[in-house]
């Protein structure tokens, strides 16, 4: 599988942000897009965000994803709270939230300690190395964007805190018409 994103966090802090900038979103409605064996799915979901995840903290997990791996990295991460995603009547917790400026927009990165389950039956057992939902987008100082979503993900983190997404080859999906709520 070859790596599908770069996930860059080394300007997290926001207390470097300019007097003018504006704070990242707390929530977020959107639509997401899964295409399926059965189909194209489109379904509602909000993220809600309690916590972002400092540069620090993705320094200590890269470590942990060194000597342990995906599913050492995964048992360390269940149980975190640091957002909620809600896809129709089913809420997942978020373990990482992970946000980056880039100028006059922000970078987002939802990370479930599961797989976001659309299709899981039909993920053959080589997905079980990919552990992990996350979601990726982008959005403009209106709080409006588009971004991707993977169902089943492996990843990885270097020393510096950048995340880098592995997709499984089966479902892949896009997160649209983005609108922060608050």
């Amino acid at each position: 599988m070859k790596p599908t994103r770069v996930f860059a966090v080394a300007s997290l802090f926001l207390i470097t942000l300019p007097a003018i900038a504006y704070e990242p979103g707390r929530e977020f409605s959107a639509e997401a897009v899964v295409n399926t064996r059965e189909g194209r799915n489109r379904m509602q979901v909000t993220f809600i965000i309690n916590r972002y995840t400092p540069v620090e903290e993705l320094q200590n997990l890269a470590g942990v994803l060194e000597n342990s791996g995906q599913f050492g990295l995964l048992s360390v991460l269940k149980g975190r709270r640091d957002g909620q995603l809600r896809m129709g009547v089913i809420n997942s917790p978020i373990a990482l939230v992970v946000v980056e400026e880039q100028g006059r927009e922000y970078r987002y990165l939802f990370l479930t300690p599961r797989r976001i389950q659309v299709d899981e039956e039909m993920l053959g057992k080589e997905s079980l190395d990919y552990p992990f939902g996350i979601a990726e987008f982008e959005v403009d100082r209106f709080g409006r964007g588009e971004g991707r979503l993977h169902v089943a993900a492996a990843l990885s983190i270097d020393a510096d805190g950048h995340v880098e997404i592995d997709d499984y080859d089966g479902v892949d999906g896009t997160i649209e018409r983005i609108k922060q709520i608050r």
